[in-house]
């Protein structure tokens, strides 16, 4: 693993007994002891992540919002300064070629985070994108590290260490300033289902801050209990609930669809798609069963018809059994939630369930 690129921070993790795994060409924390005790932290408590691996990419100048609508499924038009909005930069098929979360700086200046096995991809297309626009477009991935303080004390334990309440600051905004001793943008964004902070500051700044929140006592969380909190919550992880051949709509994500904007890349395709259906649509499972149905496997409906495909498995340890999300074929979409249906594992017919996220399910 000599040739993975290591967080500026991998003395602080091995310090803290991470146990590491090969992610999108990075040494990545997969976990610092429990997987299962890290995930609960989160749903109870707190936790932090270190997401430094992940892609930042700036957008500058007149034209700005003009190209980020046109390049963008969602209406930047909607997102104010201090804001942050969800969307998908599409192909013109309409197919994903990634989910972003971009940061309003101000109306000509921009933010967008992409997601690490991303970032060169996204660079290109979004530079070329940029074209005919009077802006410019400039990877700064380098430059920042990230964190993720995640859990429902997350406000608590973020406003001991800026000395600041941040209790006003809303979902999806973002504030930037001065904290221990550099710049940083804190913004109130997440990827686990429960109130937390998303923190960009600089290299230097990732070990600033993961001291500050370790003289808290928050414990470090892996990417083992990133995936089954996002699982749960019903959050797609690129490359499973969106491909190049799963778009938006399919993926229940047309609410991150600026419908009424003029022209966008996929446009039309995705126009047509929900016009006439999709082909497939992404369903949530729960399953009756201690073995967990994994990525690949086969979806049956309750005639024994192959009708989907399991895109996620995992253990929700809210509800104590195997997880998924499955891709289904349109014809068999509204039956979904009928006795009867199995995901095949090795021969073995897994009852499942389908219904909300597992999050909303022990929620609701």
């Amino acid at each position: 693993m000599s040739d993975l690129k290591k967080l500026t921070s991998h003395e602080f993790h091995l310090a803290k007994g991470a146990k590491f795994t090969s992610f999108a060409g990075w040494n990545m924390p997969v976990s610092y002891g429990s997987s299962l005790s890290e995930h609960l932290s989160v749903r109870e408590s707190v936790g932090l992540f270190d997401v430094s691996h992940m892609g930042e990419i700036e957008v500058l100048g007149p034209q700005s919002v003009e190209f980020l609508n046109y390049a963008l499924s969602n209406d930047i038009k909607n997102c104010n300064p201090g804001q942050a909005q969800y969307t998908i930069l599409c192909q013109e098929d309409g197919g994903t070629l990634d989910d972003l979360i971009v940061y309003c700086r101000t109306e000509q200046s921009f933010l967008l985070c992409v997601n690490a096995s991303n970032v060169e991809n996204d660079f290109q297309v979004i530079l070329e994108r940029s074209t005919p626009f009077e802006c410019e477009v400039i990877n700064r991935s380098s430059s920042y590290g990230q964190l993720a303080l995640q859990g429902p004390h997350a406000e608590k334990i973020i406003n001991q260490v800026t000395d600041q309440n941040l209790s006003s600051l809303p979902k999806m905004h973002f504030l930037e300033g001065l904290w221990l001793g550099g710049s940083s943008i804190i913004a109130r964004t997440g990827y686990t289902g429960e109130d937390g902070f998303e923190i960009y500051t600089s290299l230097s700044g990732v070990n600033e801050w993961l001291g500050a929140f370790d003289q808290l006592g928050v414990p470090m969380i892996g990417l083992a209990a990133r995936d089954s909190l996002r699982l749960e919550a019903g959050f797609p992880l690129y490359g499973h609930e969106l491909s190049l051949s799963i778009s938006p709509v399919q993926a229940g994500l047309a609410w991150a669809v600026g419908w009424n904007k003029d022209d966008f890349c996929g446009q039309q395709a995705l126009l047509k798609e929900k016009k006439n259906q999709p082909s497939h649509r992404i369903g949530y499972f729960i399953a009756s069963d201690r073995r967990i149905p994994r990525d690949g496997c086969p979806i049956l409906n309750p005639s024994d018809e192959e009708v989907g495909t399991v895109l996620s498995g995992g253990f929700s340890p809210l509800h104590e059994k195997p997880m998924g999300t499955a891709l289904i074929d349109y014809d068999n979409w509204e039956s979904r939630k009928d006795a009867g249906w199995h995901a095949l594992l090795r021969n073995h017919k897994v009852p499942i369930e389908f219904g909300l996220a597992p999050l909303r399910r022990a929620r609701a």
